[in-house]
C-alpha cells in the first residue's frame, strides 16, 4: 500500500513541478517578444524623427534659396525703376524675356539695331546689381537662352537658338558695346545656351508660336554642397 501511494504522490509532485516551469518559459518568451517590439518601436520613432529633421532642414535651405533669389529680383526691379528703364522681370524666376521677332529678322542671327540699344540700357544695370561686390559671390552664372517655336526640325531650331544666344553674348562683350560696371566679372560668368523648341510657351494647353520665339536673360545662384544635394533630391522625387 505504501509503495502505491508513494508512486501516486511522486507522480503528482512531478506534474506540479512541470507547470511552474512551463509558465516561466512562456513568461520569458513573452518578455523577449515585448522587448523586441519596444526596440522596433523605438527604432521606428528615431527614423521618423530623423526624417522630420531632414525635411525641416531641407525646407529651411529651400526657403533660404527662394528668399535670396527674391531679394535679387527685388534689387533688380528697384534699380531698373530708378533708372527709368522699363523691363518686365518674372517675379518667380527672375528672367527677362525678349521677343525674338523684335531682336532678329526671320531666320537670322544678326541683332537688330533697336535691340542693341535696348541691351545697352539693360545690361549695365543688370551687371551693376548682380555682380557688385556684395552679390557676385552668390551668382553662379548669367545665362542668355535662345528659344524657338516648333516650326522646323529640332536640330535646325537648336542651331538657330544657339547662334542667336551666342550673337547676344558676343555683342555684350564686344568693344562696340562699350564698357560698363563689372564687365570683366560678367565675362567669366555669362553663357550662351540654345534650347531649340524644348521649352514652348503654352496658352490654354497649346503652343503660342509668337511667345515661344524668345530670348531669356536669367541668373543662377551659386550653391554649396548641402544646397545642391537638396535640389538633387527634389529633382529625383519629381522624376
Amino acid at each position: 500500500m505504501n509503495s502505491k501511494y508513494d508512486r501516486l504522490f511522486k507522480s503528482s509532485t512531478k506534474e506540479g513541478n512541470f507547470w511552474p516551469a512551463f509558465t516561466d518559459i512562456l513568461a520569458t518568451i513573452l518578455l523577449v517578444i515585448l522587448l523586441i517590439l519596444i526596440t522596433l518601436m523605438f527604432t521606428k520613432q528615431q527614423e521618423l524623427e530623423g526624417k522630420e529633421k531632414d525635411i525641416q532642414e531641407q525646407e529651411e535651405i529651400i526657403d533660404s534659396l527662394v528668399g535670396y533669389e527674391r531679394g535679387m529680383i527685388e534689387q533688380l526691379s528697384k534699380a531698373f525703376q530708378e533708372e527709368g528703364v522699363k523691363v518686365e522681370i518674372d517675379q518667380e524666376s527672375g528672367s527677362i524675356k525678349f521677343d525674338s521677332d523684335l531682336l532678329f529678322d526671320y531666320d537670322q542671327t544678326a541683332l537688330k539695331p533697336e535691340f542693341k540699344q535696348q541691351l545697352k540700357q539693360i545690361i549695365p544695370i543688370y551687371s551693376s546689381v548682380l555682380l557688385n561686390e556684395e552679390n557676385r559671390a552668390a551668382i553662379d552664372s548669367i545665362l542668355i537662352e535662345g528659344h524657338t517655336d516648333s516650326d522646323g526640325t529640332y536640330m535646325y531650331n537648336l542651331e538657330l537658338s544657339q547662334a542667336r544666344a551666342f550673337s547676344i553674348v558676343s555683342y555684350i562683350l564686344s568693344d562696340e558695346f562699350g564698357d560698363f560696371p563689372n564687365k570683366d566679372i560678367l565675362r567669366e560668368k555669362i553663357s550662351a545656351i540654345g534650347r531649340s523648341e524644348s521649352m514652348p510657351i503654352l496658352v490654354d494647353g497649346k503652343e503660342d508660336m509668337d511667345q515661344s520665339r524668345r530670348v531669356e536673360l536669367k541668373f543662377r545662384l551659386a550653391m554649396n554642397e548641402q544646397m545642391q544635394d537638396v535640389l538633387d533630391d527634389l529633382n529625383i522625387q519629381n522624376d
